[in-house]
């Protein structure tokens, strides 16, 4: 345990002084800073916040109450998507074969350890650089909030602290994903390039595909035509029937069509980690219909399992690739 911890310790101290894990914090609380900040004038709007709206976000969807800490998130949500993934990546993507090319690896290992806690510890280091990040986005977004005079409620707070944790776990599956590259790619550089372009179609180039997919396998949407109706209307005081064409079915056709797309999109998307990370924003500021008001936490979170299950297996399966495959490989 001594030597993991001494290896962690050691990436850990690597991990945060490197250019790029000090460019990707700084992006990140710059954009954090501005999304709080915009957030601050709808605050004044009337009508703007306490209310129900539905969002759908990569074939995640469902229903969130609106206030200022679930916009902050919801309106910025690919945003987040986005960095959490590249910074989890990029941290991962050469822990180990800039150590074979460099040849500190035959150092390492020329000491009193084992592989597996050479591939632990460096697990573990970045983990700990990921929630330091995290942490400081949990602690930033509280103090611009209230530098800026964005009203904040404690059940908000609890729900941000949630939160925080679900992007502590989505930020290790693609540490998990960098690290299995890591062992695959003998060169870092390739290994940086595959890692950013693995960001980019899991974020950008998967849902498109899902939702073009979707629709073909779906149809076309349905062709509405006008049908005829017979309505009771009231005129002088009397009631009478009045016939004529209406276009009523049209809406219930059409929203019928767009729940079976998003079925297909969802099926699709189950490999996505993105996807399951989107629902389970979804699930942390769920709103309750009718009450106007937020999912009691003990149903939101229940709602929630199946998609952080989904999230824990994408992060243990590229991990288990890499620990394999570390332990078998020529690190000559």
């Amino acid at each position: 345990m001594n030597a993991i911890q001494n290896i962690a310790n050691k990436e850990l101290y690597l991990a945060v002084k490197t250019k790029r894990f000090i460019i990707l914090l700084s992006v990140y609380l710059i954009f954090l800073a501005l999304s709080v900040y915009f957030t601050r004038f709808d605050v004044t709007a009337e009508g703007s916040y306490g209310y129900i709206v539905h969002r759908s976000i990569m074939g995640a969807s469902g229903v969130v109450y609106e206030t200022p800490i679930s916009s902050i998130f919801m309106n910025n949500s690919m945003l987040w998507m986005f960095f959490g993934a590249l910074l989890g990546i990029l941290l991962g993507a050469d822990s180990i074969n800039r150590e074979i090319q460099e040849g500190t690896i035959k150092v390492l290992l020329g000491h009193p350890v084992y592989r597996d806690e050479v591939i632990n510890g460096k697990f573990l280091g970045n983990a700990l650089a990921l929630l330091i990040v995290v942490f400081i986005g949990f602690i930033f977004t509280i103090a611009t909030a209230l530098i800026f005079g964005i009203p904040m409620e404690g059940l908000s707070l609890v729900r941000l602290f949630i939160l925080s944790i679900f992007i502590f776990i989505y930020t290790l599956v693609f540490l998990s994903l960098g690290t299995m590259i890591s062992t695959l790619i003998r060169s870092p550089e390739t290994s940086i390039l595959v890692s950013i372009g693995l960001v980019i179609f899991f974020i950008i180039v998967y849902p498109i595909l899902a939702g073009s997919l979707a629709t073909s396998i779906v149809g076309e949407p349905p062709e509405c035509h006008t049908i005829t109706v017979v309505r009771q209307v009231e005129t002088n005081g009397q009631v009478i029937e009045s016939v004529g064409p209406s276009h009523d079915n049209c809406a219930e056709i059409y929203r019928e069509w767009k729940e079976e797309v998003s079925v297909w999109e969802r099926r699709i998307n189950i490999l996505n980690p993105a996807m399951h990370f989107a629902q389970l924003m979804i699930y942390t500021f769920a709103g309750e219909e009718g009450y106007n008001d937020y999912l009691p936490l003990s149903d939101s979170l229940g709602y929630a399992i199946n998609n952080l299950a989904a999230l824990l297996i994408e992060l243990l399966f590229p991990f288990s690739i890499a620990y394999v495959r570390f332990l078998t490989r020529d690190l000559r």
